[in-house]
C-alpha cells in the first residue's frame, strides 16, 4: 500500500484501485472517515482520479462562490447523462447560463408560492385515501404526493398522461446508478453492455416515453402557468429550446422536482419515528396555527418547528450526500495546489456532522434551529441545497413544499414508522433500501 502524496493528509492507498474497495463498501462511512481521521483537506485516488475532499466551509464556499467559474461537475455527472441529457444539472459553461436563463422565472419566490395552493391541495386529496391505523411504505407515498406535486405544478394539471410507472423507474435508475459509481460497473469498459446497463437503458427508454407524450400533451392541449409551458415560450438571441432540451430540462425537473422532497419527507418521518417526544410540539403548532382549514403560504413563515424539523432532517440524513467538481484549471485552495483535472469532493454528511459546528451532532434535536442557528452558522455549514451559481434552482419550492406537505399530514395524523431505520442507499441522493413501514395514525 502507498501513501498518495507526502504533503496531503490521506488514507493509505492500494495500487491501481486506490481507495475504490473502502469507498464502494460503504461511501458514507468512507467521506465521514476521511473528515474525521485526516482533517479539513483529504486527499485519496479512485482508480484513476485523484480526489481531494473538503470539509471546512471556508473552503466550500471558495470551491462552490468564489472559483466556481474554475469548476465543472465531476466525472461522476457523467454517468447522469443517460438519464438527464444536458439539463441544468449536467450542463456546463454557455448551455447551463442559457437554460439557466430561461428556467429561472419559473423558480423565483412570487412564481413559486403560487403553486403552495396546490401542494396543499395534492397532499389533502392523498389523505383522504388513507384510513387510520393503516399499514403503508412511507418513502413509496413520499414519491407519491410529491410527484404529484411536481406534475400539477411544473407541468399542469390538464395532462392525460400516464405517469404510474415513474416511480418504478427512476429506482431502477437509482439502484443502477450505484452499480455504475460504486459497483463493478466502475471497472468495466462502458461498452460492455452488462444486465445493469441493459436494465438501466430500459428504465431510460421508459422516462423518455413518459417525458416526449408530456410535452406533445402541453403542446395540443395550450400553453399554461406551469414550467414547461414557460420552457416552450421561451427564447432567447438564439430562439427557443429544441424538443431534446426541452426533455433534458423536463426529466431534471421531473426526476430532481420530486426525488429530494420525498426523500427530506421520509426521512423526516423516520427521524419522528426513532424520537416520538418530538412529534407532540409539532402537533400543537399545526394545531395553533392552521386549525382544520387548509394550510396557505403565508402559514409557511408561522410554522418554525415545521421548519426546523425538516432541517434537521436534512442535517443528519441529507437527501444530496456529496458534491463533486473537477478543476478546469490549476487552482489554490489553502495552501494546496490543485493540479487541472483533479476532482473536489464535498459531503454534506460529513460537515453536517461535524461538532464543531452542531453540538451533539448525531442527536435529531430540531429545537436547535429555533433560536437563530442559521445566522450564526458558517455560510457552508448547513448546505443541503448545495451553493453558488449552481445551487438549486429549486430550492424555495421544495422547501415550501416540504412544509406545507409535513404540515398538512399532521392535521391529520402522522406517519409513525414501526421497523428499524432502514440501510441506506447513497445513490445520486440518499435513499432508503427498501421499504420504509408505518402506520398512518
Amino acid at each position: 500500500m502507498l501513501r498518495p502524496r507526502p504533503d496531503v493528509p490521506g488514507p493509505f492507498q492500494w495500487p491501481l484501485l486506490g481507495s475504490f474497495v473502502p469507498f464502494a463498501r460503504d461511501p458514507l462511512g468512507f467521506v465521514e472517515r476521511m473528515a474525521t481521521d485526516h482533517g479539513d483537506v483529504a486527499f485519496f485516488r479512485i482508480l484513476e482520479h485523484d480526489l481531494w475532499m473538503f470539509s471546512h466551509p471556508d473552503d466550500i464556499e471558495q470551491i462552490l462562490v468564489r472559483d466556481a467559474k474554475k469548476l465543472h461537475k465531476d466525472a461522476i455527472y457523467d454517468l447522469l447523462r443517460p438519464m438527464l441529457g444536458n439539463g441544468l444539472v449536467t450542463a456546463e459553461d454557455d448551455v447551463w447560463k442559457r437554460h439557466r436563463k430561461l428556467a429561472a422565472p419559473s423558480f423565483t419566490r412570487r412564481h413559486v408560492e403560487q403553486y403552495a395552493d396546490t401542494m396543499v391541495a395534492c397532499t389533502r386529496s392523498w389523505l383522504d385515501g388513507l384510513h387510520r391505523d393503516q399499514a403503508l411504505d412511507v418513502h413509496e407515498q413520499m414519491m407519491l404526493v410529491t410527484q404529484r406535486i411536481v406534475l400539477d405544478t411544473l407541468f399542469g394539471t390538464d395532462l392525460d398522461v400516464d405517469t404510474t410507472e415513474v416511480g418504478h423507474t427512476i429506482d431502477v435508475l437509482m439502484a443502477e446508478f450505484v452499480q455504475e459509481a460504486q459497483g463493478p460497473g466502475r471497472l468495466l469498459p462502458k461498452a460492455i453492455p452488462t444486465p445493469s446497463r441493459r436494465r438501466a437503458s430500459a428504465a431510460i427508454e421508459q422516462l423518455d416515453r413518459t417525458i416526449y407524450a408530456l410535452i406533445e400533451a402541453r403542446r395540443r392541449k395550450g400553453l399554461g402557468d406551469d414550467l414547461l409551458s414557460h420552457l416552450i415560450q421561451a427564447r432567447d438571441d438564439d430562439g427557443g429550446l429544441s424538443d431534446v432540451e426541452l426533455r433534458d430540462e423536463a426529466v431534471t425537473a421531473f426526476v430532481a422536482g420530486h426525488e429530494t422532497t420525498a426523500l427530506a419527507l421520509t426521512w423526516t418521518w423516520v427521524l419522528l419515528g426513532e424520537n416520538p417526544v418530538e412529534v407532540e410540539p409539532l402537533l400543537a403548532e399545526v394545531r395553533e396555527v392552521l386549525g382544520d382549514r387548509p394550510a396557505t403560504v403565508a402559514d409557511w413563515p408561522k410554522l418554525p418547528r415545521v421548519q426546523a424539523t425538516i432541517d434537521e432532517a436534512m442535517r443528519l440524513l441529507p437527501p444530496v450526500w456529496a458534491i463533486g467538481r473537477e478543476a478546469q484549471e490549476d487552482m489554490v485552495v489553502r495552501q494546496y495546489t490543485i493540479p487541472k483535472g483533479a476532482q473536489l469532493l464535498i459531503s454534506q454528511w460529513a460537515v453536517h456532522r461535524d461538532p464543531r459546528w452542531f453540538p451533539n451532532p448525531l442527536a435529531f434535536d430540531p429545537s436547535r434551529w429555533l433560536d437563530g442557528l442559521h445566522d450564526r452558522l458558517p455560510r457552508f455549514a448547513f448546505f443541503p441545497f448545495g451553493g453558488g451559481p449552481r445551487v438549486c434552482i429549486g430550492q424555495h419550492f421544495a422547501l415550501m413544499e416540504a412544509a406545507l406537505v409535513l404540515a398538512t399530514i399532521l392535521q391529520r395524523g402522522a406517519l409513525r414508522t414501526t421497523g428499524p431505520r432502514p440501510a441506506l442507499m447513497p445513490s445520486i441522493t440518499l435513499r432508503p433500501v427498501g421499504e420504509v413501514p408505518a402506520i398512518f395514525a
